[in-house]
């Protein structure tokens, strides 16, 4: 992993962690000494929602920028609130990302040559813990949880020299949200999700050619190299099934 996928991780990890210490306590608290009739918390009647998906990526896609990186995201996901903080889902992610051209064999000043459009449909499971269980307070729900997945690269045709290609790839990610009830089935939702991939790169990549040097360098890069891919993602959902 590169320095600074782990940099990212560090402060996103450490955020989630203070997010969690400020708000846990403020939650436990206030679930007790209110009448039902003014106390800010209300049960969720919702056992499975069904959500529309939209976002955005952003990633270095490498060293040289050659993966997947910046780019929308459109798709869907359903949610089973198994009862108490538990929650799984099940999300299908296209995502419209950019990648950088290059030439490996070219001289350093001729050897980018634009970018191209790489499209990435995501599979990915989760799982959730909500912080106030099976409930809201004041309509919120926030939680925290993991992802893994496969994500699957389209074709680059525009690249016909560098000789990487993106495939299919295991992911796993972290998450961090909140749902906000409206009422008994429409919820909106709010996330921040991490998600890392595992980039491999050509022999090309490490070899130089005459006087050009190569575009990795052997003694410091490695064949492959994991990326951060922060995402942004807002989905509104209706419940399909009530408790």
């Amino acid at each position: 992993m590169s320095n600074l996928a782990r940099t990212g991780v560090v402060y996103s990890f450490r955020a989630a962690c203070a997010a969690l210490l400020l708000v846990w306590p403020t939650v436990a608290a206030a679930q007790v000494g209110h009448p039902p009739e003014s106390s800010p918390y209300r049960d969720v009647r919702a056992k499975w929602l069904l959500s529309a998906t939209g976002g955005y990526s952003w990633g270095s896609g490498g060293q040289v920028g050659v993966g997947p990186h910046d780019g929308p995201l459109m798709g869907a996901r359903v949610d089973w609130l198994i009862g108490g903080p538990a929650m799984l889902g099940f999300s299908a992610t296209y995502a419209n990302l950019q990648r950088n051209l290059i030439d490996p064999e070219a001289p350093l000043d001729e050897r980018f040559l634009g970018t191209a459009p790489n499209s990435v449909f995501m599979l990915e499971s989760s799982i959730g813990l909500v912080l106030t269980g099976a409930k809201t307070w004041r309509g919120f729900a926030p939680y925290f949880g993991g992802t893994l997945g496969l994500a699957f690269g389209g074709d680059v045709p525009e690249d016909s020299l560098s000789g990487f290609e993106f495939n299919t790839k295991f992911t796993a990610g972290f998450v961090v949200g909140t749902r906000w009830h409206l009422g008994s089935r429409i919820a909106l939702r709010f996330e921040f999700r991490d998600v890392f991939w595992q980039l491999k790169y050509p022999e090309s990549f490490f070899f130089p050619t005459e006087d050009v040097p190569p575009t990795l360098n052997p003694l410091t890069t490695g064949e492959s190299e994991w990326t951060a891919n922060p995402q942004v993602l807002i989905s509104v959902g209706y419940a399909i099934r009530m408790k």
